[in-house]
């Protein structure tokens, strides 16, 4: 990509940019319709499965390669589903999370929980979702389960108000 900027203006130039962390997670369901939740080490509560995408990795890439460190599953890249655009989350700094469709497996499918990060895996019902994630979590997920039969993607903005 070409620039009238000469090099050293440029990287200048694109120093002073907003940067943003990209994570992704895979939305898990068994024969029941219930979501595979994973509890993490390093803080409270739920979530599902997935991470941080590294740099020169894309979203999707990087969220089945995830999941296959968290949980032991080779899954197949599903599809978008939803977008979340996290801004002004205090010390984590603006992100974007990205969820896509990790399809169904049996409930009694081996999960080999990754010990480094997370304590235990559940299945949950999507009703029951607000017992183990934060409720405005939940309403996304159950949004993105409403999208599979669809083929849309639902974005929400969650703004956490720090600096």
């Amino acid at each position: 990509m070409g620039s009238y900027l000469p090099n050293d203006e440029l990287r200048a130039f694109i120093a002073t940019l907003p940067t943003r962390r990209l994570a992704s997670a895979a939305l898990i369901r068994d024969e029941s319709g219930r979501v595979l939740t994973v509890e993490p080490n390093y803080k409270d509560g739920w979530t599902l499965p997935g991470g941080t995408v590294e740099e020169g990795e894309d979203p999707r890439t990087g969220c089945f390669r995830e999941v296959v460190e968290e949980v032991g599953l080779h899954l197949p890249e599903g599809r978008l589903l939803a977008v979340s655009h996290g801004v002004a989350m205090g010390m984590w700094g603006d992100s974007v999370s990205f969820l896509y469709d990790g399809g169904e497996i049996a409930s009694d499918t081996p999960i080999t929980v990754q010990e480094e990060e997370l304590l235990s895996h559940r299945w949950v019902a999507p009703e029951d979702l607000e017992t183990v994630l934060p409720a405005s979590l939940a309403e996304h997920l159950r949004d993105a389960l409403g999208v599979l039969e669809t083929g849309g993607v639902v974005e929400r903005v969650v703004n956490g108000g720090g600096a």
